[in-house]
């Protein structure tokens, strides 16, 4: 008898051996003082380091952000610049929308994210342009 969860364990592990290894920092973010106020980085989750995949200009998909209370409205194509998956299984908790993904040479966005049940979500990023420095 096949022992499926032990069987897709091993593959995320397999999976995060061989694509992710690009070095990333989460910068976990909250909301300024004020509506008015820029986002501020947030002193109640742990910055933490972690190795994962990012692919720059995934395909436009349609991820609605807000659902219409009409059905007959859909929301149009979101693009985004890039995607991230990481092998989350040791993670001390998930990032959120808003916080930083900060890599050697840039600083993004998590935009969205995607769950599909595995330990390798998928966060949809953009470029930080809020970012100091």
């Amino acid at each position: 008898m096949i022992d499926w969860q032990t069987a897709r364990a091993f593959t995320e592990e397999a999976c995060a051996e061989i694509f992710d290894y690009t070095p990333c920092r989460l910068q976990p973010r909250k909301a300024g003082l004020t509506a008015n106020h820029a986002s501020i980085d947030d002193p109640d989750r742990a910055v933490f380091d972690f190795i994962g995949t990012i692919d720059l200009e995934p395909p436009s998909d349609r991820l609605p952000r807000h659902q219409s209370s009409d059905p007959g409205i859909r929301n149009g194509t979101v693009s985004y610049d890039a995607v991230l998956t990481a092998h989350v299984g040791e993670w001390p908790y998930r990032p959120k929308r808003g916080d930083y993904v900060v890599t050697a040479t840039d600083t993004w966005k998590i935009a969205a994210n995607e769950e599909d049940g595995s330990s390798r979500p998928a966060w949809y990023l953009t470029r930080a342009r809020d970012v100091v420095g």
